[in-house]
């Protein structure tokens, strides 16, 4: 595990710094998940190949309008590490034409639409599209002021799922107030909440197990972050494997990333250092490809909690840029 620990890292600087070279100027909450887009599907990032897909981006209205902010990075990358980024491009604008009749349009339905290109066919999503709606409408009858677009994404996650309904968000209503028994975040809890639902098990045990490895980082002189980071926390506890082992993997690759550089005292702090960490442990466990196949609950949890770092760092990333301006 140590070798792959290390390739896994090494790949991630590297892909990060290729995609710095091909997209200038963009948040550093950004290039990370980007980069992590490359690791996911083991593929090494591109300049010329991002470059074009930048263009693919641009090039069109409408719907591109909403990827033209901080999420075109994440989505260039999305579109690059695809065979055919032309084809996707399109396939994704197919997709977004079929949400935007269930959702308001965002960018976060931009990535909504990226995630049913890479997981479903267009016949297929009409179906996902209604369902994650009727799961959103669901939400946010529970969390009234809570819930807003952002969970757009989490519902399409959900909607994957081979649990009907009523069972997924009674679990993810069982986890939400477990979960706020030690984390006062509300927006972090609710996202944690809809990625353990999409997974077997009592919430008791699920939400007891993600509790247990906060407290191994803890106990091993590591602070894992109670914001935007739980996600990837909730990722890496629904993974079959053993708890310390999972968290000892993260420790390793937290170790090898704090000696590279976008990781020192005047950038990127130590929590989110952690949670890239994880990011990583997840991909070496669970691994993620774009082919139109059914996957595991355990692996759609883990692509979500993916997909919530990503959310996050565009968050995080619009509230920066706002600060300066």
């Amino acid at each position: 595990m140590k070798e792959n620990t290390r390739k896994i890292t090494m790949d991630f600087i590297e892909n990060r710094d290729i995609i710095k070279k091909a997209i200038k100027l963009e948040s550093s909450y950004i290039y990370p998940v980007a980069a992590n887009i490359f690791c996911a599907a083991g593929v090494k990032a591109d300049v010329d190949k991002l470059t074009r897909c930048k263009k693919i981006i641009k090039k069109n209205a409408g719907f591109a309008s909403y990827l033209k902010g901080v999420v075109m990075t994440p989505f260039a990358a999305k579109l690059c590490v695809a065979a055919d980024p032309e084809a996707q491009f399109e396939k994704a604008m197919d997709m977004y034409g079929i949400l935007k009749n269930h959702f308001r349009r965002s960018e976060y339905l931009a990535l909504l639409a990226t995630l049913l290109a890479e997981k479903t066919t267009v016949d297929e999503a009409e179906r996902i599209a209604a369902r994650g709606r009727a799961l959103y409408d669901m939400m946010k009858k529970e969390h009234p002021i809570l819930t807003s677009s952002e969970d757009n994404v989490m519902a399409g996650f959900m909607a994957f799922s081979e649990k009907s309904d009523a069972q997924l968000i009674d679990d993810a209503e069982k986890c939400y107030d477990l979960l706020r028994k030690k984390f006062s975040d509300k927006n972090a809890v609710q996202t944690v909440s809809h990625i353990l639902a999409m997974t077997e098990g009592a919430p008791e045990i699920k939400v007891g197990r993600l509790f247990g490895m906060f407290d191994m980082f803890t106990a091993a002189g590591r602070k894992y972050g109670k914001h935007y980071e739980l996600p990837m926390l909730a990722a890496i506890s629904v993974i079959e494997a053993d708890e310390k082992e999972l968290v000892d993997t993260v420790i390793e690759i937290d170790e090898m990333l704090s000696g590279q550089k976008g990781y020192g005292a005047l950038s990127l702090d130590k929590k989110t250092r952690l949670m890239h960490a994880a990011m990583l442990a997840a991909d070496l466990y669970e691994g993620s490809d774009n082919a139109q196949a059914a996957v595991s609950a355990s692996a759609l949890a883990v692509i979500a909690a993916q997909e919530a770092a990503m959310m996050a760092a565009i968050v995080a990333a619009s509230v920066a840029a706002n600060s300066t301006n």
